[in-house]
């Protein structure tokens, strides 16, 4: 590994945990807690209907509460990491990091395509990687607050159509990405 690679490294790992911060924020911090339109609970944003098989739950179901740690390598590992490429700015990765969360990783990689003019796959490859290449530090803010508008146009819709199961959530959820966008600005 090269020197210029190494510190590459170590700058995505402390912006990570700047992100990882800020999504623990966003999620209520370190609780335990069941959503009114959910079956399973929620821990510091992990849901067990959609993760059964994270370690953190055999914690939970003695009464412990898991150790940070297997937090922080549940979120690396399952939103950072795929979004985790040099070719990304800093400021996109986090935007996408953290939308990931919420609506998955897939789809947010989804939107940045459509935001770069390419055909949304959902994975990040050499076209998806050249276009992220190609932005400049005025492009990045004209693409955090496009990505932002086509997440609250998501949510608008997901909620429109569905107003008995998440129109409760709308008012948090645009909350949400607009003090993404707010963190993202500043990253």
């Amino acid at each position: 590994m090269s020197i210029q690679s190494k510190t590459e490294t170590v700058k995505s790992s402390d912006v990570f945990e700047e992100a990882f911060q800020k999504v623990i924020e966003l999620e209520g911090g370190f609780v335990l807690h069941k959503n009114p339109t959910e079956k399973y609970q929620t821990y510091a944003g992990i849901y067990r209907g959609a993760h059964p098989e994270w370690e953190g739950w055999k914690y939970i179901d003695r009464g412990e509460l898991p150790p940070t740690s297997l937090v922080r390598k549940f979120y690396y590992q399952n939103y950072w990491e795929p979004v985790d490429y040099p070719e990304i700015p800093d400021r996109v990765k986090v935007l996408m990091f953290l939308s990931g969360v919420n609506i998955g990783t897939k789809f947010a990689i989804k939107i940045a395509q459509k935001i770069l003019g390419l055909v949304p796959d959902g994975i990040i490859g050499s076209k998806t990687l050249t276009a992220f290449r190609s932005l400049t530090e005025e492009t990045i803010y004209v693409f955090l607050k496009s990505f932002t508008l086509a997440l609250i146009k998501f949510y608008t819709s997901l909620s429109n159509k569905n107003p008995k199961k998440y129109s409760l959530y709308l008012r948090g959820w645009l909350n949400r990405a607009f003090e993404q966008l707010e963190f993202v600005e500043n990253v």
